[in-house]
């Protein structure tokens, strides 16, 4: 009686399984728990002397200035929906344009019909988030290095030594706690990127991951409308 043969399978119509994305590093975050929150002061309401005006002539100023100044706020206003437009049409092009590269430009240009331009200008200053989870998901491996907690105590928290932040803070709430002044200590917590985020980001990360995590941590974005001979911009 002949065996049946023993079934073979080919490795290579076996699928691997698959595997599971590697976990992205935790960002490094202090626990400012013992130490009260800011709040804003509130402002009390003040009276003051009231200049005379026996013609008539200080109701004219006040009258003029008023109405000149709501002409001017308006005027404002509308330039500066204008600027906000113009910086959201300008940021996909910064983006994509600087894709890839290690010399990134500080400004883009826009030009009117006439050859008149103004510049957009992009600084190495971020606006923080508390959302560290959306940064560590769009940032992942790179989270580390280039995003760090930052928090105040009429310091700035994120350039102290990270071998010493949690001593010294340890040190500071005992030091106050010692003469009865626990109150007068706030803190405010923020994470936001390193200085040298601002450019590595072209070659780390492709354009969508860019737009990502310009929602979370929007770059400092400004139209400069007064420009320099040469081509340097006017501060």
């Amino acid at each position: 009686m002949k065996k049946p043969k023993a079934q073979t399978t080919n490795a290579a119509t076996v699928a691997a399984p698959l595997k599971a994305p590697a976990p992205a590093p935790a960002l490094r975050k202090v626990s400012l728990a013992g130490f009260a929150t800011q709040t804003p002061a509130s402002k009390s309401a003040k009276a003051y002397p009231l200049l005379p005006d026996p013609d008539g002539q200080v109701a004219e100023i006040v009258t003029s200035i008023l109405e000149k100044s709501a002409q001017v706020e308006a005027l404002e206003g509308a330039v500066e929906l204008e600027k906000a437009e113009l910086i959201a049409l300008a940021k996909p092009f910064y983006f994509t344009h600087h894709h890839g590269q290690n010399a990134v430009a500080s400004s883009v240009e826009a030009r009117a019909a006439d050859g008149k331009a103004v510049r957009v200008g992009f600084s190495n200053s971020y606006r923080g988030t508390s959302d560290d989870m959306a940064i560590a998901r769009i940032a992942g491996e790179h989270v580390t290095r280039y995003f760090k907690q930052s928090f105040e105590l009429k310091i700035k928290g994120d350039v102290i030594p990270d071998a010493v932040v949690e001593p010294l803070l340890a040190e500071l709430q005992e030091l106050f706690a010692r003469y009865g002044a626990s109150a007068a200590l706030s803190a405010k917590a923020t994470i936001k990127p390193t200085k040298e985020f601002h450019t590595a980001r072209h070659t780390l990360f492709s354009v969508e991951q860019n737009h990502e995590l310009d929602k979370v941590v929007p770059i400092s974005a400004s139209v400069k409308t007064k420009l320099g001979r040469g081509g340097s911009d006017d501060e």
